[in-house]
């Protein structure tokens, strides 16, 4: 199958990517140079069966000081469009998988994170929206939200200090790892043929003891 994966260059994406080509399937993922999420979105080929919205944005800002909407176009406005792009070739197809990577943030608040929750809220509920319109096609869409996983983007808006706390309050003891993310897209959209419309939070146990 053809696959589409946005951010496959960071410590998720990278681990998307590879499971999909170790697994056989001709993947597609483009640099930031090659498609810049914060400008109109227009694809140079959109016959891909499966899309990976895992690119994001993660700025820090309380709510009084939230300005620009880059957070929103990075986050879902570019990925709707993408996914808008695809839908045609996957109609015509009847078959169809988007997965967009969501957060824990979608369920939860957390200081200076306004903005980053209320774009992959808007994502989770479009993985919904797609479902209620388009799974007639065996066109199916989740939302998967990690919570606190070993990449450079947790690194940089946590200290050490805050990461070994973290560590002491998820069930499973420690921080996620990208490929257990991968696997997880891997199973909703090769083998998944009825999961949709769900936000899978992958944490460790996180969010269910908060």
């Amino acid at each position: 199958m053809k696959v589409l994966v946005t951010g496959g260059s960071g410590g998720i994406g990278s681990a998307i990517v590879t499971e999909f080509r170790s697994r056989g399937h001709e993947v597609y993922a483009p640099s930031r140079t090659e498609l810049n999420l914060a400008e109109p979105i227009e694809l140079q080929e959109n016959n891909f069966d499966i899309v990976v919205n895992n690119a994001g944005i993660n700025p820090l800002s309380p709510v009084s000081q939230i300005t620009d909407d880059v957070v929103m176009t990075v986050n879902y406005t570019s990925p709707l469009q993408i996914i808008q792009q695809c839908l045609p070739h996957m109609t015509e197809n009847r078959y169809g998988r988007v997965v967009n990577i969501g957060s824990i943030w979608v369920e939860q608040a957390k200081q200076n994170r306004a903005a980053y929750s209320a774009s992959k809220s808007a994502l989770d509920s479009l993985s919904r929206s797609i479902t209620a319109e388009y799974a007639k096609y065996n066109i199916l869409a989740n939302t998967v939200s990690p919570g606190f996983i070993g990449t450079s983007l947790t690194y940089k808006n946590n200290s050490t200090e805050d990461l070994a706390r973290i560590e002491t309050t998820i069930p499973a003891g420690r921080l996620g790892i990208p490929v257990e993310i991968a696997k997880l897209v891997y199973f909703l959209t090769v083998e998944n043929s009825y999961i949709s419309g769900q936000n899978i939070i992958i944490d460790g146990g996180f969010s269910c003891v908060r």
